[in-house]
């Protein structure tokens, strides 16, 4: 049981703690005729008649909260009530749970002092189906930890980012179903990060499973996402800049279901909620008009048609998009290539062959597949673009301090789900139900049967149903339904039939399983199955099962997307790892895993619970639907719960704790008590005249019947401590003047050998960390340094350049000759034009570009150089490629040049015949360039050479400015290096004379290449 039990925690219930308000009405002793009991526990009978008929009895009478013990049973009233205002929240402050009428306020003010009292994480589980409440039951938890807890300016701050995020994610993560106008389609726990006395500094959400498709298709009578209508209805301003109209019915995404308006729901005040909390968590105006954009683009995506296209050969399938003025708007919107996206509509790009022989060829779309695609990247988007929303709040809620916090989990997910068409995200869905219920079986029902037995008290074993064969048929391995259907993921035959006969033959003779080959139960549809849950039989469809495990947005979509230069965009589809052998998790597995983690993360806490029960399907107030409500009694396990508790001890505590706890409220146990702690606790107990059926003793814990006992344990407590703490004050001050004279004396000491230990500590950590770091891949590169004392800063400063230069000399030495020599290269291209000349550092360094299948004249090529090597005696091309040559006169004329390891050539571009001679590399005086971003290069040669000064533009053949000056330049330098042991002399300057000719030539480098 959670922290009221008196095992977890000083539980005391400790009004002192909380601040004790006088005078109160115990909630207990104040039961109405007529208006059924405020404890299922309290019932005269145990059973499901007495449970339901007290329910309706006080939900008639707008008593809506009902304890079962420490749970709270919530009935969704459908109509506001006053009974959550400021007022309320002050009554309820710093009273026990059974001093007030039942409220989440009480169990609210217990979950926060349990967290004080105890120092340990707690967690509020809500559970119930959708339409119960869950949603609005989490908020007036918080709103209520919001008020009493701590507060300054920024505590302050952090409680209304935690509150003003909940609109936000409401209008992206909720929208109108048939069952609930404001139905959660996320799961979301929510993490309250507080210091240790309380005040709240930060917060975390993790979110599960959003209902994606709902963005482009529901059942009739439904919406898709409040912001949708939200931006609609509100944001006027924004309309004319993103190109919508302010009528939902004008988007076939919206229109589709055919509910637009919902009389519940304000749009235009929900979109300033939203703008208000998107303000008070620090989006900016990028952020705000990039999400609006995506918003809209989604809906002008939905707008998109197909028709076939005319230019299709005769017996091809092949769609062009009938209105690509949509297409064109999605592309503004979204700052996509047009072309790329509604190639990626249309088209799908499948790799053929391995390696060099691998080739990609475009296969279009029919109008089906080509709508599958566009939904596909409909959903992709807003998936993500919810993932991103949430990532950026909690940047903004998330306290990154190192110092340990307390948390109190808010757990507010999908309540089970039962539909006419029950598909996958139903499936998914109802396992989280089913792995709620496990937990809610583990943590009360058994463990509080378990403790007893362990403890040797007198019990009743109490039946329950354990859903654990549930949980198993659905992911257990190598056989459950999420195992089976990961398998057919990954065999290209396999179909959604295929998977059902699969799950046929596995699960013939499992209890918990049916479908219409199983027993030839005309309830169940051919493509369907049944699986028996513990909330009632639920029947799944499986066609789409597949596709939606499998998740998969082709790549064309998302390389599309890539084109964006929009932040926001590029972080929303990350660059694909197309090396990759990892086979990508399914949609199943990845939610079993999250859920996995989240029930880690509610065992590590003190659990809390709020059980929520939803009335009636059409959301009238007053009005109770018993067989509805039955259901809900049976599948929460609210009549075995009751029993538990009715039938135990409700409180428990070791002796020790208890002992140490009430000590002074009897002189046989004060101040020291010389037996054993169980002896200290029958004193206790004797001296207080508890009634022997008020309480048990077991192994290790006294185990206390009624709270009221505990109450009378406080109160004399709290008579007590004042001269408690005055004993222990006097003895302190004593305490604390006898030690500071050895304190003084020691702190020399002290100082010295923890320097000496922090010095040790941190090299012995640093060779730990360090210890394998030649067979780490990246040597070290993402290695957690430890941390340092600050006195070592300037020494930790040179131990990571040391490390930096080593990292360096490995990863060059670790490369192929033709690496090294290559990366040699582009670092003395560096050297040279750094902060000279701008440059293409990502550029490879090809040497010939002339011998690549590019060069229409290839052939002529080679045969031209096979003459040059045998006429001239060169031996290598370093380089190779068209430039234009400027003559004397200032004439330009194309020419092929070639780079040996001797000499320059020009030859003639189409037979490749050497133009009179080379020039020798010896010869080379001086190199010039601008420092614009001109392809200009002028070689000055030693006059007595008999050769002449070149003057050539490094541009490609269509005369654009495709930079390779930096790679010719780098030739020549190494190769005359090589030559003469020199190193030829690399100029910058915007003008340059040759005084060689007979006439005074002028190069002017143009000052429009800035």
């Amino acid at each position: 049981m959670h922290s009221t039990t008196m095992e977890n925690c000083d539980y005391s219930i400790r009004r002192s703690d909380l601040g004790r308000v006088e005078g109160v009405n115990n909630g207990m002793a104040n039961i109405k005729q007529g208006e059924g009991v405020p404890d299922f526990v309290l019932l005269d009978e145990i059973s499901e008649n007495a449970v339901f008929n007290n329910m309706k009895k006080r939900y008639q009478i707008d008593q809506i909260y009902t304890y079962i013990g420490d749970v709270v049973v919530a009935v969704n009233p459908y109509k506001a009530l006053d009974i959550c205002s400021p007022k309320h929240i002050d009554s309820y402050r710093g009273r026990y749970m059974y001093e007030m009428p039942p409220h989440i306020y009480a169990l609210s003010n217990d979950v926060y002092g349990s967290m004080l009292r105890s120092q340990e994480d707690q967690c509020v589980i809500i559970s119930g189906e959708s339409g119960a409440g869950k949603t609005e039951s989490s908020k007036i938890l918080m709103r209520y930890v919001a008020a009493v807890s701590k507060s300054s300016r920024e505590v302050d701050r952090v409680k209304n980012q935690l509150l003003d995020s909940n609109p936000i994610l409401e209008a992206f993560g909720n929208a109108k179903t048939l069952r609930n106008d404001n139905s959660s389609r996320f799961g979301k726990y929510m993490e309250i990060q507080f210091e240790k006395d309380g005040a709240p500094v930060g917060g975390k959400i993790s979110n599960y499973l959003l209902e994606k498709s709902r963005v482009v298709t529901r059942a009739p009578g439904e919406r898709s996402f409040h912001i949708f209508y939200n931006l609609l209805a509100g944001g006027s301003n924004e309309l004319g800049a993103l190109q919508l109209k302010s009528d939902p019915t004008a988007y076939d995404y919206l229109r589709s279901s055919e509910c637009v308006k919902v009389d519940s729901i304000n749009d235009v005040k929900d979109f300033q909620e939203v703008l208000k909390g998107l303000n008070s968590l620090g989006f900016g105006n990028n952020e705000k008009n990039t999400m609006w954009k995506i918003i809209s683009a989604i809906l002008h995506l939905g707008n998109v048609k197909f028709k076939d296209d005319a230019t299709a050969r005769t017996g091809q399938t092949k769609v062009e998009a009938a209105n690509p003025q949509e297409v064109d708007v999605v592309a503004k919107l979204l700052q996509v290539d047009a072309r790329a996206l509604k190639n990626a509509l249309v088209s799908r790009s499948i790799s053929t062959g391995v390696g060099k022989r691998g080739s990609v060829i475009s296969v279009p779309l029919d109008q089906g597949q080509a709508l599958f695609t566009r939904d596909a990247l409909a959903k992709s988007i807003y998936e993500k673009l919810f993932n991103w929303l949430i990532g950026f709040i909690n940047s903004r809620l998330e306290n990154k301090t190192s110092s340990e916090k307390l948390v109190i989990g808010v757990l507010d997910i999908y309540g089970f789900e039962i539909f006419e068409n029950n598909s996958f995200e139903q499936f998914c869905i109802n396992l989280c139900n089913e792995k709620l219920q496990q937990l809610f079986i583990e943590l009360t029902l058994k463990s509080e049967q378990e403790e007893y037995v362990k403890e040797g008290i007198k019990w009743e074993p109490i039946k329950y149903f354990n859903n654990k064969i549930i949980c198993d048929l659905i992911e257990g391995k190598p056989m459950g339904v999420i195992s089976l259907l990961d398998e057919a993921c990954l065999i290209a035959e396999c179909t959604d039939m295929t998977f059902l006969d699969k799950i046929n033959t596995n699960f013939v003779k499992h209890p918990h399983f049916d479908s219409y080959k199983k027993s030839q139960n005309k309830m169940i549809p051919g493509d369907g199955f049944m699986l028996k849950h513990y909330a009632g039989d639920v029947t799944y469809r499986v066609p789409g099962f597949l596709e939606k495990n499998k998740d998969t947005l082709y790549l064309d979509l998302i390389n599309s997307m890539r084109t964006s230069p929009d932040k926001i965009i590029l972080d929303l589809f990350p660059a694909p790892d197309i090396n990759s052998k990892k086979r990508p998790l399914t949609a199943a597995t990845q939610f079993k895993i999250a859920l996995a983690q989240l029930m880690d993360k509610l065992l590590a806490c003190q659990p809390h619970y709020i059980r929520c029960v939803k009335p009636n399907e059409q959301k009238k107030p007053g009005a109770i639907d018993e067989e509805r409500v039955r259901h809900q009694i049976r599948y929460l396990g609210l009549v075995e719960n009751v029993r538990v508790r009715r039938a135990g001890f409700a409180y428990r505590q070791t002796y020790e704790r208890f002992l140490w706890r009430y000590k002074m409220t009897a002189p046989a146990t004060w101040p020291q008590f010389s037996g054993s702690p169980k002896d200290g606790t029958q004193a206790l107990l004797k001296a207080h005249n508890i009634n022997s059926e008020e309480y048990r003793l077991g192994k290790t814990k006294v185990f206390i019947r009624n709270p009221t006992t505990l109450f009378h344990y406080e109160d004399v407590r709290a008579k007590e401590m004042p001269r408690v703490v005055t004993c222990m004050q006097a003895a302190w001050r004593g305490f604390i003047n006898r030690a500071k004279w050895s304190q003084r004396k020691a702190a020399i000491k002290i100082q010295l050998y923890y320097r000496r230990y922090r010095f040790r500590n941190y090299f012995v950590q640093l060779r730990q960390v360090f210890a394998n770091v030649k067979q780490d891949k990246n040597w070290g590169k993402n290695f957690q340094w430890p941390s340092h004392p600050r006195i070592l800063s300037n020494g930790v400063k040179y131990l990571h350049m040391v490390h930096a230069n080593w990292r360096a000399k490995m990863m060059i030495t670790s490369l192929s000759k033709e690496e090294q020599a290559h990366m040699r290269q582009k670092v003395l291209a560096y050297d040279l034009f750094k902060g000279k000349k701008p440059w293409a550092v990502p550029r490879r360094f090809d040497a010939d570009y002339l011998g690549k299948n590019s060069n229409p004249h290839k052939e002529a090529y080679i045969v031209g150089m096979q003459t040059l090597f045998s006429t001239y005696g060169d031996t290598e091309v370093n380089f190779a490629d068209y430039v234009t040559k400027v003559n004397p006169v200032g004439k330009s004329q194309k020419r092929g040049i070639v780079v040996t390891e001797k000499n320059i050539y020009k030859h003639d571009p189409k037979n490749y015949k050497v133009k009179k001679f080379g020039t020798p590399l010896v010869s080379v005086r001086c190199i010039w360039l601008s420092s614009k971003k001109d392809t200009f290069c002028v070689v000055q040669v030693d006059p007595s050479s008999g050769a002449r000064d070149m003057v050539i533009d490094l541009g490609d053949e269509m005369g654009t400015s495709n930079e390779k000056y930096s790679e010719f330049v780098t030739v020549l330098v190494n190769e005359i290096k090589k030559l003469t042991g020199r190193t030829v002399d690399v100029k910058f300057s915007d003008r340059y004379d040759i005084f060689k000719l007979k006439i005074r030539l002028n190069i002017l480098f143009l000052t429009n290449f800035v």
